[in-house]
């Protein structure tokens, strides 16, 4: 009765796992209700033998070690309460991790579970997906901004022109389009022909989003997968090539032809001290992550404490990047609410708030995750999409980052095999009944 309740929480969360932003819960700017149900599940874990692998201790320690220095130097702070909220996105990340490896586990187990993850899947993108094609009917042929009533049921912010399928932010939705297009693209060669329509509408969108931070995370991945891998390492340089030139020609083409207009379009001019003086998210992407390894060469060792990378970002960045101060967002943040300050990278983040300690204690987890994915081509892959997907999000309750984690830790992608040996198993049946 308990492995039953943890995996239907788990495919519950599946099913949600688009949603990031309902405008009816307001816990924090990014909320994402599955994670809610993931922790249930690994609560229910205590009544399970299931234990963390060897690996784990990485990340237990690095935890331990987090949550312990960021309670010690909240004293010093006199502020407990970005402490507390710390600790609790460490709790929320464990517990995702924890279960996603468990429902990876039993798939090897029981081979059926792959077919149910197959039917969430499809029940957190088909509305979103069709969310998108919506907005993109709205961007390029009606410009009427009809698709926002619609969105606006499902996130508090509404982009206009913008493809953000049901999510709070563009980017997010890249987000979940790129990891979902890849369990997307393992099921489908499972056998799960479902998800094809899915994952070429999901193709589509992630091409005709024309978000800078999709198309950077895609061959940031490609880039990093074609490091770690000997296997095909020609053919991925060359497909790597092929979206470098998609990105640097094609999609400016695009923007041309199909008449697309707004401020993310500037970003595909490619004249980045442009950008640093015009567009608000460039600046915030590239240097409040810089904020943070500055932190981290002031503090290189222990760090400034987990969720304490706010306490020196008004200063550092008056003291070196003044000029941000004319973007609305940067000064709002420098002068009124500099406690909402936040790395918007996770490798920053951990440099800044963790210092050298904490950073060898999650590269040594994530090395031995890597070890995991073993020669799997999905496996390595859905390493490189976790590593790149964290240079915009730096929230340790990131429920992508986790699910696809946990999945590579706990083997799902070496499920293939399983499938097949039931389906030649099924046709050995069939084969026999005909004889008979």
């Amino acid at each position: 009765m308990v492995r039953k309740l943890i995996i239907a929480l788990f495919l519950f969360s599946v099913a949600l796992l688009s949603y990031d932003s309902l405008p009816y819960f307001h816990f924090s700017v990014y909320r994402p209700l599955s994670m809610f149900s993931m922790f249930a599940a690994s609560f229910l874990l205590l009544f399970t033998d299931y234990r963390f692998k060897t690996g784990d201790y990485f990340l237990l320690a690095f935890a331990m070690y987090s949550a312990g220095h960021s309670l010690a130097v909240s004293i010093g702070y006199e502020d407990v309460g970005s402490s507390f909220k710390h600790v609790i996105t460490l709790v929320f990340g464990l517990s995702m991790y924890r279960t996603s490896v468990y429902i990876a586990q039993q798939t090897k187990e029981d081979p059926a579970l792959i077919g149910w993850i197959a039917k969430s899947v499809l029940v957190a993108f088909v509305p979103p997906i069709a969310a998108g094609f919506l907005q993109l009917l709205d961007a390029l042929v009606v410009h009427s901004g009809f698709s926002g009533a619609f969105t606006g049921l499902f996130s508090e912010k509404v982009y206009k022109g913008r493809i953000q399928m049901l999510s709070g932010e563009p980017s997010w939705a890249a987000i979940h389009m790129l990891s979902g297009g890849l369990l997307m693209l393992f099921l489908f060669k499972q056998g799960y022909r479902r998800q094809l329509p899915l994952l070429i509408g999901t193709a589509v969108l992630v091409v005709l989003s024309f978000s800078a931070y999709a198309y950077s995370v895609m061959l940031t991945a490609l880039l990093i997968y074609v490091l770690i891998t000997s296997k095909n390492r020609g053919k991925m340089l060359l497909v790597l090539g092929v979206c470098v030139l998609i990105v640097a020609v094609g999609v400016p083409f695009l923007l041309e032809a199909l008449h697309v207009s707004g401020y993310f379009t500037d970003r595909f001019q490619f004249n980045f001290s442009h950008m640093v003086k015009a567009d608000n998210s460039f600046f915030i992407r590239v240097f409040f992550p810089a904020i943070g390894f500055i932190e981290f060469a002031h503090h290189p060792i222990f760090g400034v404490g987990g969720g304490f990378y706010y306490k020196e970002f008004a200063s550092l960045l008056l003291k070196h990047f003044s000029d941000g101060l004319a973007f609305k967002e940067v000064s709002d943040l420098v002068f009124n609410r500099p406690e909402m300050a936040t790395s918007r990278n996770l490798l920053a983040k951990v440099f800044a708030e963790e210092g050298l300690i904490g950073a060898m204690l999650l590269i040594g987890f994530m090395g031995s995750v890597l070890r995991s994915a073993g020669a799997n081509p999905y496996a390595k892959f859905a390493f490189a999409l976790c590593v790149s997907l964290v240079m915009n999000f730096d929230s340790y309750s990131f429920v992508n980052y986790w699910l696809l984690i946990g999945f590579i830790r706990g083997g799902f992608f070496d499920g293939l095999p399983a499938v097949r040996e039931v389906g030649m198993d099924t046709q050995r049946m069939k084969g026999m009944k005909r004889i008979a």
